[in-house]
Order: C-alpha cells, then structure tokens, then sequence
C-alpha cells in the first residue's frame, strides 16, 4: 500500500508497526507514473498500426519482409545489449536515494552500465555481419534486405544512451517524460518513414529513417542528462571511458537472468506461430494473429503499472520488507478488478474488436473473435505474473527465473503441439492460459518466501465475484452478441448491453466492498487532480 517518501526510524525497522496507507502525494505520483506511460503507449501503438498499413501500401510486400526481418534482428539484439541493464540500473539508483553519496553512486552505476551496453552493442555487430551474409547466400534476403538489418544494427549504439538515461529517470520516478519523448520520436519515425517510401527510398529509407529517429531521440536524453542530473556527465577522454572490467563482471553476472528472460519470453509468445502454419496453415496463422494482436494494447497495462511502483519496491525491499507486501497486495487487488470488465468487454465485443483490426474483412469471422474470446482470459494471469516478477527483482531473486521461464516455453511448445492439432487456434490460445499458469506457481512461493505468504483467493475473490454477475447478465444477453452485424438496429442494442455489463459491475463492486478504509484513501489520493 502506498506510503509517504518520508522514512522514519520505524519504517526502517520493519518489525514494529505494520504499514499503513498514507499520504497523498506517494499514491498520486504513482498513479501519474502509470497512466501517463500507459496513454502514450498507447498512442504509439496505434501510431505504428497505422504506419503499418502505409508501408503496405506504398511497398511490395514481397520487399518489406526484409525490413520485417530487420526488425526481428533488432529485437533479439536489443535485447542482448540490453542484458537487463536498465532494470538493474533503476533499482540499485532507487536504492540510493537519500544516501550521502547518492550522486556519486548513480554516476558510477550509470557510466559502467552504459559503457557495457556499448561494449556489447559493438560486439553484436559481427553475429550481426555474419547473418547478413548467411541469410543472404542461402536464403534469398535482397540488397535491400541486408542494408536494412545493417543500418537497423547501427541504431544499438544511440538506444544504449537512450536506455540508460530513461533507466535513471525511472529511478527517479520520472516515468511520464520518456513515455512523452516516445510519442514525439515515434511521430517522428513515421513522417520520416514516409517521407522515405514516397521519395522511393524503399526498406533502406525506412531503416534509415529508424536510425535518424534513434540518433535524435538520443540527442533529446542527452539534454535531459544535462539539464536534470547535472552531476552525472560524459567525458569523452581516454582514461574517463576506460572498462571497469569488476563493474562489468558484476553487472553481467546480475543482468544476464534478466537478458535470458527477455529472450525466453520472446520465445514463449512466438512459438504458438511456428506450430500453426505447418499444423492448421497460412490462413489460420493469420487469423490468430489478428485475435493476438489486440492482446498488444492490454498488455501495456502490466508494465505501466509495474515499473511506476519498481522504484518504490526496490527500496522497500531494501528498508521495509512488510510495506513492500502491503503495496504488493494492494496492487494485484486493483490489477484484478481492472482485469474483469476488461475480458468481460472483449468476450462481448470480440466480433467488433476482430472486425476494426481486419478493416472489416468477413473472412477473420468467427475463427479469430472466437480465438480472441478464449485468449483474454490469460489476463489476470498475466497481470499476477508481470507484478509479481518485479517484486522479485526488487528483491534480487532474479537468477531464479530461468530455469521457469525456459520450463515455460517448452511446455508451451508442447501445449501448442498437443493442441492445436484437436483445436486449431483454440487450442493456442488454451496453450498461452496454461502457460501463464506454470509460472505462476513459481513466482507465488518465491515471492511467499521473502515477503509472506500471497492471500491470492481472498484478493480475486470479490473481483470474480463481480465479474460472476457480469457473465451472468452477458449469458442472458447472449443472442444480442450473435447478432450484432446484422443490422443498425440490433448493432446499437449490442454496444448498449456493453454498457450495461460495465454498469452493472460498477454497481456490484462497491457493494462487495473491495477496499479496505486506508486503500480508499490511497485511491481518493491518486485521483485527486
């Protein structure tokens, strides 16, 4: 539950008095860190929807794999040079704050992070050569293929400064300016993007136009560096960038779980594809595509919230272990009851959703609403997962996620082969449920280990319970769903039941009384203006 940013000497005492939920301004700033986050993510992702459909349009599509690929290549290296480094770096600076030599301590962290994520980031560039020449001798990638993955791999060096500056300003709680910068950097990219295909640059123009966006956004976080750490500057000598080999070692010896994570959950969310298209064919992958892609905008959720609250875990878990199980606890309370009208809205309007994503081709009906509507219940799942995983980097547990994550995406691989023979998509959109259920096993013990034991049954109870009378009302409703294309008429009866169900949630939930009297407090804090 969220607290005051003063420490007492109580407060570092864990053991003397349970945490309370006090005062305004910690929840208030939390609430900003996520909903700003949030909404310009959000934007974003609608942003890049629509350059999407452009580069379809003004490019052979047969020419766009090799930017498709491209960015593929950029992923997977990213996440290399990236090693885990930014959540490392925003949980030992959060760590620090107050300490005498707080400065002092970020500076450093900051330059050994950054100079290893350069370091790393070069080192990329031969496995970066040597697939170029691979893909392109055996496997048919173009000029312009391989010009885009070449100049796509360049754009590593400007998002490592990038990166480690928006690693401090997390640190520092200042979530809502990098979201801000993304959405300018991202506009930039497409107005540039586009720029490129109708001067007939093609792939190469909008790899180029990818990097120029990098270097300006880094240009952009190097005047941020400037202006709001003034003691936290580049020197460009010889002697100031030498490779503090002890730094590097430790930072790679705490990131690389996280590095290995990141690759393992690419993995895990991909292999369902891989499965498809050889079992049920192209079409089908498609349609699933279609039904997963809308699971990209409620997935933003999770990660706004979880890393407004990272900072402030990082240190309870440092200070005050017992505040840290009360804000934790707090958090996947409102994470569930936001999780219920969000599946029930999607299973109630699966077919519009399906239908808006498609541009309205009829063909996507009924496979990918039906998928979708199967698919949105690994929600609250994934809301437990995501929080729950940083509250175990807080607490420095994050060597323990290998062996699950890996255990993961290989019984993925063999849901999705168990099933979608039997069931099609269905049978992976039940295999990415399932999967968010083998890691949440894991991650509850642990975390029940360090901090206490999860009331997980009696925080989902008055959410499901809601949620309970709102599938009832939707199962009473149900031939409006059925129906809802066939004319003007029934269309605005079915958007109106969609209203009612998150009515009559809204009206179900206060009665069941969800919230404690010092949570209310904490809400009425963060909703104030």
């Amino acid at each position: 539950m969220l607290e005051s940013d003063t420490t007492t000497p109580e407060a570092q005492t864990p053991a003397l008095k349970p945490p309370t939920l006090n005062p305004p301004n910690a929840a208030r700033r939390v609430a900003l860190n996520a909903a700003g986050p949030f909404v310009a993510q959000l934007f974003t992702k609608v942003l890049m929807m629509g350059y999407g459909v452009a580069q379809y349009r003004l490019v052979d599509s047969s020419r766009l794999n090799g930017y498709l690929l491209a960015g593929i290549v950029l992923l997977l290296t990213g996440t290399v040079a990236e090693w885990g480094l930014n959540t490392l770096v925003s949980r030992e600076v959060a760590k620090g704050r107050g300490a005498e030599d707080e400065l002092a301590q970020a500076a450093t962290l900051f330059s050994d992070a950054l100079v290893l994520r350069l370091v790393i980031s070069l080192a990329l560039f031969v496995p970066v050569g040597i697939f170029i020449a691979a893909y392109t001798a055996f496997f048919g990638l173009d000029v312009d293929g391989a010009w885009a993955v070449a100049i796509l791999a360049l754009s590593l060096l400007p998002g490592a400064f990038s990166g480690s500056v928006t690693a401090l300003l997390y640190a520092y709680e200042r979530m809502s300016l990098p979201a801000g910068i993304g959405v300018v950097t991202s506009a930039l990219n497409v107005g540039l993007g586009v720029l490129a295909l109708l001067l007939g640059w093609g792939v190469p123009g909008l790899a180029g136009a990818a990097l120029v966006t990098t270097l300006a956004t880094a240009f952009v976080f190097w005047r941020i560096l400037r202006s709001s750490f003034p003691g936290i500057y580049l020197r460009f000598s010889r002697s100031a960038m030498r490779f503090n080999r002890g730094a590097a070692l430790c930072l790679l010896s705490l990131g690389w779980p996280l590095m290995i994570n990141a690759l393992l959950v690419n993995l895990f969310f991909r292999a369902d594809q891989f499965v498809i298209q050889p079992v049920a064919g192209a079409e089908a992958v498609t349609h699933y595509g279609a039904a997963y892609s809308f699971l990209g905008f409620v997935g933003l959720i999770t990660p706004a919230v979880t890393l407004a609250l990272f900072p402030r875990m990082a240190r309870h878990a440092a200070q005050d272990r017992p505040r840290l199980f009360a804000e934790y606890t707090f958090a996947l309370k409102l994470l569930l009851i936001i999780s219920v009208p969000i599946v029930a809205l999607t299973v109630w309007l699966a077919p519009l959703l399906i239908t808006i994503l498609t541009a309205g081709k009829p063909d996507f009906l009924p496979d990918s609403a039906v998928a979708l509507q199967i698919l949105i219940f690994f929600l609250p799942f994934s809301f437990i997962n995501g929080l729950t995983q940083y509250v175990l980097i807080a607490l420095d547990k994050q060597r323990l996620f290998v062996k699950v994550f890996a255990l993961t995406a290989a019984f993925n691989l063999a849901a999705n082969l168990a099933l979608v023979p039997l069931m099609g998509i269905n049978g992976a959109a039940l295999a990415t449920i399932m999967s968010e259920w083998v890691l949440l096993g894991p991650f509850l013990v642990w975390t029940g280990r360090e901090i206490g034991s999860v009331p997980l049954g009696r925080l989902a109870l008055k959410p499901l319970l809601g949620g309970v009378a709102v599938g009832a009302l939707a199962w009473l409703l149900w031939p409006l769903e059925r129906s809802w294309n066939k004319d003007w008429g029934t269309f605005s009866l079915y958007l109106a039941a969609a209203l009612a169900l998150v009515a009559l949630y809204g009206a179900v939930l206060p009665a069941l009384k969800p919230f404690n009297t010092e949570e209310l407090k904490a809400l009425r804090a963060a909703l104030k203006r």
